[in-house]
């Protein structure tokens, strides 16, 4: 029988493909600096970043050096199938015959290896600006019936029902519970609150992780202190045995805060902008530039909105931070004045790399992003979540309502973690109460990670009400006024002492339920 009648997919297993010596070293220096795993891991990625080109490659040189052979079993794991039929779509002629197969592998290998030596080199050589670069190729992170061009995934309709924490049984009834976060008529948003070591991160996290792993969703975590990303890396915690965040969420990307500047062009609008939409961006900007640096003086805040407003319809993307200084520069130089506090700390501000417009909204919310502000100023860190909830919840709310299905359960979206939130809901963002109140229809889920309940106390808005779960783990909050109106019952200070509510349990609120004690982890 001939080669070419008996070569089928499933001879692609069978088959041994070597990379070349130069292909084979690059991705060994990945393999040991960014891209932790075996040699098929990196020779994956390297073909894959061929696919991505448009042509196929020049076949190799039979003169070329060649490095070791791997085997088909290997290289594909349990998609070789998968990998023929992208080898074979990508091909300008057919693939009769093993041997035109394995040169065709070997081929994008090199290729691919090749242009990933060139992005690296394009991103100096910064392991996350390498990244990030990377997940710009890949596309927006969306499910197969994500909403066309909002770049946002959108999760399959039918019930979420996610646990609380990472054992979630009833400690009075010694029952399993689940709360289904998108029933009909429901908040999907989430408060969990406990003093440091109490379990609240480790719950909001498990509680997440289920959210990913049914809705397959982009998430943002805001990482105030440091905690998950720390030098540009993720933080092998040692309570999760040394494993990080990225092990917990796949594809999670890390930014630290100013060593890496966020991607995003935190004020691009889409095209059919209207005035009122160009308007409420400027006052945005100007709210949460105020609310950073604490600033007075009216006249040279309501100049900085109309630098904005300008600076929008003049560039509907790509107006930075270092744009908007030097337009306030220009419009005090014009109307003959001294340089005011406003264009100082612009001066200052855009001395750290905080934000470089690389992505559109809807690109860089249809990733997973951890932003660690560990090692940023109060200032700029304030800024930087500002501009972050500013941007999440425009681009938000210019999409349509997500999906609700026959019984009534709704899409959704993406999931914004805030972790240690009193760093936010002290300052009482607009844009944070917009995502919690305006947005959930568009399929956005909001948790609220802090240390007391004392914390929602300082919002007019009044955000507890608006949760749809809360779980109070011990606290030494001497003030409960907010959640007491949350809870539906008479709840004291002291019910939350850590002799009240023991190690791993949280006083909880599940929609249309009376609060309940819930063991969420040992």
């Amino acid at each position: 029988m001939s080669e070419e009648a008996e070569f089928n997919v499933t001879r692609v297993d069978r088959l041994r493909y070597r990379p070349t010596r130069h292909a084979d070293e690059f991705l060994n220096h990945l393999r040991t600096s960014l891209l932790p795993g075996d040699r098929a891991t990196v020779a994956r990625l390297a073909i894959s970043r061929s696919l991505a080109n448009d042509g196929e490659p020049e076949l190799i040189d039979r003169s070329a050096e060649m490095a070791n052979a791997i085997e088909g079993t290997h290289l594909f794991g349990d998609d070789g199938d998968l990998w023929a039929c992208l080898l074979a779509e990508a091909s300008d002629t057919k693939i009769d015959s093993g041997e035109r197969f394995r040169h065709l592998v070997e081929a994008h290998w090199h290729r691919g290896a090749l242009l990933l030596q060139d992005d690296y080199k394009a991103a100096g050589q910064r392991e996350v600006d390498f990244s990030v670069h990377l997940a710009g190729l890949a596309g927006d992170l969306s499910s197969p019936d994500a909403s066309e061009g909002d770049g946002i995934g959108t999760s399959s309709a039918g019930a979420l029902a996610i646990r609380i924490g990472e054992v979630s049984i009833e400690q009075r009834t010694n029952a399993v519970v689940t709360v289904e976060l998108n029933a009909p008529g429901r908040s999907p948003h989430i408060a969990v609150m406990g003093k440091t070591r109490s379990g609240k991160t480790r719950t909001g996290l498990a509680m997440a992780e289920g959210i990913i792993n049914l809705a397959n969703i982009p998430m943002l975590l805001i990482d105030p202190k440091g905690e998950f990303v720390n030098g540009g890396r993720f933080v092998a915690k040692s309570e999760w045995g040394g494993h990080t965040i990225a092990d917990r969420f796949p594809g999670i990307m890390p930014l630290d805060v100013p060593a890496q500047p966020v991607p995003l062009d935190f004020l691009a609008m889409h095209k059919n902008a209207t005035e009122a939409e160009i308007a409420e961006s400027a006052i945005a900007f100007r709210d949460s530039f105020q609310k950073c640096i604490r600033a007075k003086g009216d006249i040279a805040m309501d100049s900085l909105r109309q630098v904005v407003a300008t600076l929008i319809h003049q560039h509907s993307t790509g107006v930075s931070l270092d744009r908007i200084r030097d337009g306030v520069q220009h419009a005090n130089e014009d109307a003959g004045r001294r340089t005011n506090s406003i264009e100082a700390k612009l001066n200052e501000l855009t001395s750290l790399r905080l934000f470089e417009p690389t992505f559109s909204p809807a690109a860089f919310f249809g990733q997973r992003w951890v932003v660690g502000l560990g090692g940023t100023p109060e200032e700029p860190k304030r800024l930087v979540m500002f501009l972050l909830l500013d941007a999440l919840a425009r681009h938000l709310k210019s999409l349509e309502d997500s999906r609700v299905d026959g019984r009534g359960y709704r899409s959704v979206r993406h999931l914004l973690i805030v972790d240690e939130a009193r760093e936010i809901l002290q300052y009482r963002h607009a844009a944070l109460s917009t995502l919690i109140r305006k947005c959930a229809a568009r399929g956005s889920v909001v948790m609220l990670l802090s240390q007391s309940p004392e914390d929602f106390d300082q919002e007019e808005d009044d955000f507890l009400s608006q949760m749809g779960t809360i779980a109070v783990f011990n606290s030494s909050a001497q003030s409960i006024r907010n959640l007491r109106s949350a809870l539906g019952q008479k709840v004291r200070p002291e019910d939350f002492s850590d002799k009240a509510l023991q190690r791993g349990v949280a006083l909880v609120k599940l929609p249309e339920r009376e609060p309940t004690r819930i063991i969420a982890w040992r």
